[in-house]
């Protein structure tokens, strides 16, 4: 495999073979260019190198690097990336071809992380090669075939609290209901929507909320316009009295759902709107055969998502070592710092 380096800010010169790869390998929006592209104009600092792998001219491995320490590098990680910005064919981690990174990278090279990778089909090849370590448990829920039977068979606590708020918004004459925004004209409305929702909460205290002139209002604006121009993103409300509650939004790609962010008005917490929209956008994909097969969460499993009977997997940490040697002098200086 021939590696060639260049400043991450040339991106937008290889995003073509960059979705060609993600499409060979995860297949996830969240790793499509539309979705890395604003992430390297809003928070990478401009010293990260994009890697391209190739054999006879065809992109097999791609990601983005920093150095992370002596001798030590690392992929690029912004908090609003759910997992590594890190493509290989098949998901496949081949001790050749990361050695011939090492030796391109600058420098000497003894270790390299690949942060947040998702192991749901991952290839080790060896295993032994690798050092694995955890970073959290995430879920996905598969929309089901049958609604009514899915809901039967959920937890009866959670069938009785999603009825109860049916009931009472009856009784009170309050009406619910849901929307879903997927045209690129009402994302910006839709952030602007969740940041007010969200800056009245615990985040806007600790100065992460999203907002729309900062970084991450920016980033959300600009990536899921760009995604809903292809029809893969959209933004999901739950109104009460017509009034927004709670909004998620999301990323598409083959048939798979990404909830990135999800936030909801903590003066109707006693309704649960971020719940009763979960279960209503499971209704509605539901009925709609096979638009939309599952949903991903990617966030660390919460106890709702058992509630929904989710799925679970492993969110890891992949880390090469130049060798066996290396590899003990790591941990052994890791263990003495702790």
């Amino acid at each position: 495999m021939q590696w060639t380096l260049h400043p991450a800010n040339t991106f937008a010169q290889h995003q073509q073979a960059w979705d060609e790869l993600n499409g060979q390998s995860q297949n996830l929006a969240i790793l499509n260019a539309d979705f890395v592209e604003p992430l390297i104009e809003e928070f990478f600092d401009g010293d990260e190198l994009l890697a391209l792998g190739e054999t006879d001219g065809k992109l097999q491995m791609a990601g983005f690097f920093r150095k992370t320490g002596a001798f030590q590098w690392a992929t690029v990680m912004p908090s609003q990336a759910p997992v590594a910005l890190w493509l290989s064919e098949q998901h496949k981690f081949n001790p050749p071809a990361i050695k011939a990174l090492a030796s391109c990278l600058p420098g000497l090279v003894i270790s390299i992380d690949f942060l947040q990778v998702d192991t749901r089909d991952m290839l080790l090849s060896p295993a032994g090669d690798f050092e694995l370590s955890a970073y959290i448990t995430t879920g996905n829920r598969p929309v089901p075939p049958d609604f009514d039977d899915y809901f039967k068979s959920l937890g009866k606590n959670l069938r009785q609290n999603y009825n109860k708020v049916i009931n009472r918004a009856a009784k009170a004459g309050d009406t619910l209901g849901i929307k879903c925004m997927s045209e690129p004209t009402d994302i910006a409305e839709a952030v602007r929507i969740y940041g007010e929702i969200e800056s009245q909460g615990w985040k806007a205290q600790h100065g992460t909320a999203v907002a729309p002139d900062n970084d991450q209002g920016r980033y959300y604006t600009n990536m899921l316009s760009r995604l809903a121009a292809k029809n893969q993103a959209c933004c999901w409300y739950y109104l009460i009295n017509e009034k927004i509650v709670a909004v998620d939004l999301c990323v598409s790609q083959n048939g798979n759902l990404i909830i990135l962010k999800t936030t909801y008005n903590e003066a109707f917490s006693k309704q649960s709107p971020a719940l009763q929209l979960k279960i209503e956008m499971l209704k509605y994909y539901a009925q709609r055969c096979g638009e939309i097969s599952n949903i991903e969460f990617y966030g660390r499993v919460m106890e709702w998502h058992t509630r929904l009977d989710s799925t679970t997997r492993e969110l890891q940490h992949v880390t090469w070592y130049k060798n066996a040697l290396v590899r003990r002098g790591i941990n052994l200086v890791k263990k003495l710092k702790t």
